[in-house]
């Protein structure tokens, strides 16, 4: 594992919970991002979404943010996936609960594990460390066409139990509910840059899967 993901890790983890439990929690993560499985939502999912943060971190919208609470849902959001099951999102917020302990009364935690649980729908959320969380998330519907075909390909391959016919079929569905959205980032930066490239992948990917592709 990158020793520079572990200390980062370790450094927020110390500042938001205290000294204890960081090599416990850095265990139950590694456990999670590291299965076999984890075509797409594994560690690299992970350091995408903390670069991304990165990149962002110094604009005037976004500095005033609480970046510790923002990294720490990154580093939870997806450690429990398990494609057959809808209850994802709720396991990796139970798992950081679990992890912080007595943490769970300061602030950072309280809003990483609601960051956490809003990427289950995605939908509109009320803090701005939330809404940017879960556009670094969907980052990714609008990155370079090579980009998101290499992540579709991951996801379905995450997906492999379920036959074609039925996937076609789901996997539409939910692009068409990402389409359907008036719009599907939720800060300025992000709909200004990625809007339009992901609407355009997010149609071309639905036009394949109709056709059969």
């Amino acid at each position: 594992m990158d020793q520079t993901l572990r200390r980062r890790f370790d450094g927020v983890w110390t500042r938001a919970v205290g000294g204890s439990g960081a090599e416990a929690a850095w265990r139950a993560l590694d456990a999670g991002y590291g299965e076999a499985a984890r075509h797409y939502h594994g560690w690299p999912h992970v350091r995408a979404l903390l670069a991304g943060h990165d990149a962002v971190r110094g604009l005037p919208d976004i500095s005033g943010l609480d970046g510790d609470a923002i990294d720490l849902a990154i580093s939870f959001h997806d450690a429990v996936y398990d494609p057959a099951r809808s209850d994802n999102e709720a396991r990796s917020a139970d798992l950081l609960v679990t992890c912080s302990g007595s943490g769970l009364g300061r602030d950072c935690i309280r809003s990483a594990v609601a960051m956490i649980r809003a990427t289950a729908a995605h939908g509109p959320g009320e803090a701005p460390e939330t809404r940017l969380m879960l556009d670094l998330d969907l980052a990714v519907l609008g990155a370079p066409r090579a980009t998101y075909d290499a992540y579709a390909a991951a996801i379905r391959r995450e997906y492999a139990m379920v036959p074609d016919a039925a996937w076609r079929i789901g996997r539409a569905g939910v692009l068409d509910r990402f389409l359907d959205r008036p719009r599907l980032y939720q800060t300025g930066h992000f709909h200004d840059r990625l809007e339009s490239a992901a609407r355009a992948n997010l149609a071309d990917e639905a036009a394949a899967l109709q056709a059969g592709g």
